[in-house]
């Protein structure tokens, strides 16, 4: 195993991202040679993740284990905490842009990733048969569909960048030979965002919920808040409000608080025996530090996942991040905050209408969030609204509930590397 390094270059942005993709052309053509006639192990699969060792991903890994204990399975990580948590596992690894990591990733027969190819080496996967899991059902345009994932800062001005772009992300997305999504709803938006067919999107479900969806409603309510209630000190007895983002490319989350807002936000919290468990996105942008015992920041660096934890909030606050469609599954009620919508739906963009994923309410600041939240307190009518519009929302983002979605993709996976 090799020694592991990792830079922190600031806040990552779409133009950052692919600006290192234009530059490293020369270096896929180059990886692109060294894999063409290399044979590769049908008993070696390699994972990666830009979320660590955590998601989609660890569920396949997890399921492919079970279903054939014959499988080398290595994760390629990034840092030297990824590998001690490999370690810690009992999962094999390579550092991804090692000799080891290459050689993993142009040998291994079958490629998994949630984000892009950098989650592996992205120079080694030609020939794989790659499984993208993506992180989260699309609400957002992604790839290809939204402007702002094409942006390329001050090279757009060179004539020639933005086409290349556009082919690069093209040539690399054809590579892959399934995505599987949680539903039927989601299959027209990822065929058109990675340029697959119906035949690579498939219905098989998202290893990364089937947490969600194990055990009985009161042992998952149970499991989840005792991982927040040992993260969270004074959360045992509370109520939890989950505040979770989505990332801005870079830009400030425009809804941060005031300091007056911050001020209603305690002070509703202390009257109401609630606690504000903020998780900004992991690429996120924005200054939520508060002094309070009734406002907790829950990162990624403290909780690596949000599925094991959904069933032990009790309302969700957030915009136009895919958590929404995950926490549907819990029942409990959603509240939108979405300052900055027309600004957003015109860079980034929405595949479905936003006004029917959120019930036609959402609110333009904290002020409005507190508002309805004490609604959902004081009014059964507008209770039983916000539950009604929950379960619409959790029957078209879910098709399967059997929690056995890792196990699917995991067989789709060996009956096509066996054709």
């Amino acid at each position: 195993m090799t020694a592991v390094s990792a830079t922190v270059p600031g806040p990552f942005t779409f133009a950052k991202g692919n600006a290192a993709k234009l530059a490293a052309v020369p270096r896929y053509a180059t990886g692109g040679l060294r894999t063409r006639f290399r044979n590769r192990d049908a008993h070696l699969w390699a994972f990666g993740s830009a979320f660590g060792l955590a998601d989609g991903a660890l569920a396949l890994l997890r399921a492919a284990r079970r279903l054939d204990p014959s499988l080398r399975l290595v994760w390629l990580v990034g840092n030297e905490q990824q590998a001690r948590r490999a370690r810690s596992l009992g999962i094999e690894w390579a550092a991804k842009d090692s000799r080891d990591g290459f050689e993993v990733t142009a040998t291994a027969r079958v490629v998994t990733i949630t984000h892009g190819f950098g989650d592996v080496n992205r120079y080694a996967v030609g020939g794989a048969t790659i499984a993208q899991l993506w992180h989260g059902s699309p609400l957002k345009k992604l790839h290809a569909d939204s402007p702002a994932a094409l942006s390329l800062g001050p090279l757009s001005r060179v004539p020639t960048a933005g086409g290349l772009m556009r082919r690069a992300y093209r040539m690399g997305t054809r590579r892959i030979s399934l995505l599987p999504v949680a539903a039927d709803e989601f299959v027209p938006s990822m065929c058109s965002a990675f340029d697959l067919t119906p035949q690579q999107v498939r219905v098989l479900g998202e290893p990364r919920t089937d947490v969600l969806f194990r055990g009985s409603p009161a042992g998952r309510r149970a499991a989840a808040r005792e991982l927040l209630e040992r993260a969270v000190p004074g959360l045992a007895g509370r109520r939890a409000i989950l505040y979770a983002p989505t990332w801005r490319d870079g830009e400030p989350d425009p809804g941060v608080p005031t300091e007056r807002q911050w001020r209603r936000i305690d002070s509703w919290c202390a009257g109401t025996d609630s606690v504000l468990l903020i998780r900004p996105h992991p690429l996120g942008v924005g200054s939520y530090t508060h002094a309070s015992r009734h406002v907790h920041l829950i990162p990624p660096s403290l909780l690596p996942e949000s599925m094991p934890l959904l069933w032990g909030v009790d309302a969700l606050v957030t915009d136009y991040s895919s958590v929404l469609f995950d926490f549907a599954v819990t029942g409990g009620p959603m509240v939108f905050l979405a300052p900055d919508l027309e600004h957003y739906g015109a860079t980034r963009g929405l595949y479905l209408d936003y006004a029917q994923v959120t019930g036609g309410r959402w609110q333009q600041n904290w002020d409005g969030v507190l508002d309805a939240l004490e609604r959902l307190d004081n009014n059964t009518a507008a209770k039983d609204r916000a539950l009604a519009h929950t379960a619409k929302v959790a029957a078209l983002a879910h098709r399967h509930t059997d929690g056995r979605s890792a196990k699917r993709v995991a067989g789709y996976l060996l009956e096509l590397t066996s054709r």
